[in-house]
């Protein structure tokens, strides 16, 4: 067997410069907004050359495009919940807790969608798809909380609560962002956003949904 030296082992560690541009084209886009953003100033951002990142990415669509794709793969990832093993409370709220670090990381596809896929109306619908999804998979841990006795819940109150959950899952980032003067989201911001959605599901505890909040009913 060929024996793999520390210069080839560091080089497959190494981000490939496809990731790199996506990375970097991320942060610009959060930091300027996707508007103010060319090839070129993603290219002198990592200090390569604009054909560099053309190689890659012919437009800077092509770029958004394949953040959105990116982002869509994770926040599917982040719904394959199944909540059991007696840790139902602390398996939402992980899962809460990664949805709102998504909205952070990817949150100039929330900000500016309506420039971007303005003229791209399969992105726009995917867009509006996710959203559908977002609160569908909202309802299903609701249901599957009820059936494990962690909240009573009448059939016609689901769809309303998945979608205040949603809600604020969706735009506790903006409202941060809001009053924090567009300063790094930080844990504990995530952590009040846990609580925002706790005290929605709040009315709706049973007692041993009560227990696993470790709340006193």
């Amino acid at each position: 067997m060929q024996k793999i030296s520390k210069g080839q082992e560091d080089q497959r560690k190494k981000p490939r410069t496809r990731d790199r541009i996506l990375q970097a084209a991320r942060e610009l886009f959060n930091k300027q907004g996707e508007a103010r953003v060319t090839l070129a100033h993603i290219g002198e951002y990592m200090g390569i050359s604009e054909g560099n990142v053309w190689y890659h990415f012919h437009t800077k669509q092509d770029v958004i495009y394949a953040l959105f794709m990116e982002l869509q793969v994770q926040i599917r990832a982040n719904q394959q919940l199944d909540l059991g093993g007696g840790a139902e409370i602390e398996q939402l709220q992980n899962l809460v807790a990664r949805a709102f670090h998504l909205m952070w990381e990817y949150r100039f596809l929330f900000r500016d969608h309506i420039n971007w896929a303005a003229g791209q109306p399969e992105i726009y619908e995917q867009i509006v798809a996710l959203t559908n999804q977002g609160c569908v998979f909202v309802e299903h841990v609701l249901e599957q909380m009820r059936q494990r006795n962690l909240i009573e819940l009448k059939p016609q109150e689901a769809p309303i609560l998945a979608t205040n959950i949603w809600i604020v899952c969706r735009y506790w980032i903006d409202y941060c962002q809001a009053r924090s003067d567009r300063q790094q989201i930080t844990e504990q911001r995530v952590q009040e956003g846990i609580q925002q959605v706790r005290a929605l599901i709040l009315p709706y505890m049973t007692p041993l949904g009560h227990r696993q909040f470790n709340i006193q009913s």
